[in-house]
């Protein structure tokens, strides 16, 4: 073989490796921008659950409240019934007091009364006219 052989067989070699190396990154450069955009849409997708993860839990944080609030006046509904139930005996005790005072009132005007007549006729008894 000669020199002009060899020299146009290297020369198809080498455009035929260039020809699959060109292919070969084209191939890997397709393959980089399918990742790119695989990686764009996860990142948009994690910020998408972040977000939704950040409204459940502020969600989650309003519930809890709201189960501490009831539960803390579930716990003072008793308290509620016992005070209330207190009040209605002291309010009946105070009601009954007022009966007596007045009973006892009435008697005092009756015994004033009294005091007065028998004053009179006491002072009716010594004056001798």
């Amino acid at each position: 073989m000669s020199l002009d052989g060899l020299s146009g067989q290297l020369e198809e070699f080498v455009d035929r490796a260039r020809a699959a190396l060109s292919g070969e990154i084209t191939t890997a450069k397709n393959i980089i921008a399918a990742a790119n955009a695989e990686k764009s849409a996860a990142q948009n997708a994690v910020a998408t659950l972040e977000g939704q993860c950040k409204q459940a839990k502020a969600q989650l944080d309003a519930l809890n409240d709201e189960l501490a609030q009831r539960t803390t006046l579930a716990g003072l509904n008793p308290g509620i019934a016992a005070a209330t139930k207190k009040l209605k005996a002291l309010q009946a005790e105070t009601a009954e007091v007022e009966t007596a005072l007045a009973a006892l009132n009435k008697q005092r005007a009756e015994a004033d009364s009294r005091l007065v007549a028998l004053n009179l006729e006491a002072s009716d008894d010594r004056d001798p006219h």
